[in-house]
């Protein structure tokens, strides 16, 4: 059976003002062409298919186009498994799954009906035969929410909360090869979307929090599985090295700590014992994230199109310096980045004299380019006109202005 391990797709979300949709459509389409590639027939998605602010509206759209780049995919039998993760809404889930029928739940006794898209917020355990006569058994952890898990509302604390979902799933998971819907002859394969202990974590965390995370103790994972499919942590790692203990990571960059990461999925073959060889690294294209500083803006806009020829597709962090000599103002320059870089995410303005050169510049440009002296001299001139006093006046005026620029520098 021909497997293909995804996790973290965040469908609709955001980056401050950045709409990410097209970007992660983009790795959708991907993700799909892989599918038909190398003859995929179960394609896994490691919980949060949604980012967690997206409307039911957007959910929905996003449901939409993934039944059409999956439709040749679907059309010879092949079935997306997925799971809710810590970001996906299930209220949201169930509108849009209860008015559109673009999702399933794995409520099938006998082997789940080939050729769909699940979504699973529960915990459960189903098996799946492909159109080639090849089957697997599938347990699926989703995200351990407390209403998900059915926990009891006695407990007091978060800190409570947390320690009885991790010891009932763990109890769940130890008992799934004794429970009746076990299969224990055909292979199996574990999906969860779960903080597993000792994974190596980036430094974005991405909207996740260390301290207040349910964590499952690797130990719980590392027998009785053919291949355990894991989802929340967005380094792709095998746990503790075991290769067949794998987080694959998101399907592009979401956030500037992931800037340097690498993006891709996980080929898998599983035979009626277990993986035949070892998973193979798929690459997916990321969305570049650039963070740039500019010295020299009256200089170095001009040849900033050369140096980034990506510039279009990629979101964009500048800090920009500014100087008394810097000719350009705030405004132009910002207006003239806003341009070379449409998907221009913030501008930090950098330096002690940032204001004063604002103030400065500003000045200029009102004045046409001249400097604060330049306009003094001009506007005394002109009010004097042939005053015959005219030159012990501006004799003056050249001493205020000698003050006044001492005062400034000290």
């Amino acid at each position: 059976m021909r497997i293909l391990h995804t996790a973290d797709w965040h469908l609709c979300d955001r980056l401050g003002r950045i709409d990410r949709t097209s970007d992660l459509r983009q790795r959708v389409e991907q993700v799909a062409s892989y599918c038909e590639q190398h003859a995929v027939e179960v394609l896994l998605v490691a919980g949060d298919l949604f980012y967690e602010k997206a409307s039911a509206e957007e959910m929905s759209d996003a449901f939409r186009h993934i039944q059409k780049v999956f439709t040749p995919f679907f059309a010879r039998g092949g079935t997306i498994l997925a799971i809710t993760g810590n970001h996906d809404d299930d209220a949201k889930i169930e509108l849009v799954r209860s008015g559109m029928k673009l999702a399933d739940t794995v409520s099938h006794t006998g082997d789940l009906p080939t050729g769909r898209l699940y979504l699973q917020n529960g915990l459960s355990t189903c098996t799946l035969k492909t159109p080639s006569g090849e089957r697997a058994q599938f347990v699926l952890v989703p995200y351990p929410f407390a209403n998900r898990y059915e926990l009891p509302d006695d407990y007091r604390t978060r800190e409570e909360e947390f320690r009885l979902l991790q010891n009932k799933l763990a109890t769940w998971v130890a008992e799934r090869r004794s429970s009746e819907r076990f299969d224990k002859t055909l292979p199996t394969i574990l999906m969860a979307h779960l903080h597993v202990r000792g994974a190596n974590l980036n430094t974005s965390l991405f909207r996740f929090s260390n301290p207040a995370d349910i964590q499952m103790e690797a130990a719980d994972l590392k027998s009785g599985w053919a291949y355990v499919a894991l989802g929340h942590i967005h380094l792709p790692q095998a746990l503790d090295g075991v290769e067949t203990i794998r987080y694959p990571g998101p399907l592009d960059r979401l956030d500037f700590g992931e800037k340097d990461d690498t993006r891709g999925v996980l080929l898998l073959d599983l035979g009626p014992t277990g993986l035949t060889g070892s998973p193979q690294w798929l690459p997916l294209e990321p969305t570049p994230m650039l963070e740039i500083t500019i010295e020299n803006p009256d200089m170095e806009l001009e040849v900033l199109p050369e140096l980034y020829p990506d510039k279009d597709r990629s979101i964009v962090k500048l800090t920009v310096a500014q100087t008394p000599e810097t000719k350009l103002t705030r405004d132009e320059i910002g207006r003239r980045l806003k341009v070379l870089f449409p998907r221009l995410l913030s501008i930090e303005w950098k330096g002690e004299e940032a204001e004063e050169a604002e103030a400065e510049s500003l000045a200029r440009s009102a004045s046409g380019g001249k400097s604060f002296e330049e306009t003094v001299r001009e506007y005394v001139k002109t009010a004097l006109g042939s005053d015959p006093d005219q030159d012990a006046i501006m004799q003056i005026c050249e001493e205020l202005l000698a003050t006044e620029s001492k005062g400034a520098t000290e």
